[in-house]
């Protein structure tokens, strides 16, 4: 059974900036040692907000997650006291179960498109990405004399000379 997730409170402090996303500041104690007291640092977490639900100003409670994208690594799981419209007449937060949900059906769909992907014959993706490419090198130079030689994954036409010729 997996540990529960980390869940913080905080403040939002820049709502509608950024697409699905706002940013929170949370509150802790910190003790310095040298000075011998106890003062109060802060700390701006970016908060992935599926429904754009959130304003500024608004108190909310965020849980850790796995990483939405590179900064954002919290998502919203309620409001706890809403600034200006209340939090009924606002889009509803989904639950944590619905985001695992809706995860999984991703993860399965493109698990999904993998497999079909690797079924797929290799000859016949080849053949879709020539017709997508055009005439290859050889095609293009069947009027020259010579050869063609494939040199680290690309074509050259090595040209015949005769040495009476020059």
């Amino acid at each position: 059974m997996p540990a529960p997730p980390q869940v913080l409170c905080g403040v939002v402090v820049s709502a509608g900036r950024m697409m699905k996303a706002v940013k929170v500041r949370t509150v802790k104690q910190v003790y310095d040692s040298f000075l011998q007291k106890h003062y109060t640092a802060y700390q701006s977490h970016l908060v992935s907000d599926p429904n754009s639900s959130l304003r500024t100003g608004d108190v909310v409670r965020i849980a850790a997650r796995p990483p939405a994208s590179k900064h954002i690594r919290h998502v919203v799981t309620d409001i706890i006291a809403p600034w200006g419209p209340p939090a009924a007449e606002r889009p509803p937060i989904p639950s944590l179960e619905d985001l695992d949900a809706q995860y999984r059906a991703k993860r399965e769909a493109r698990v999904a498109r993998r497999t079909q992907r690797a079924e797929e014959p290799r000859a016949d993706r080849a053949r879709a990405q020539d017709v997508e490419k055009g005439p290859s090198l050889k095609e293009r130079h069947t009027d020259v004399i010579g050869s063609v030689e494939v040199v680290g994954g690309e074509e050259r036409v090595v040209l015949e000379r005769n040495r009476g010729d020059l």
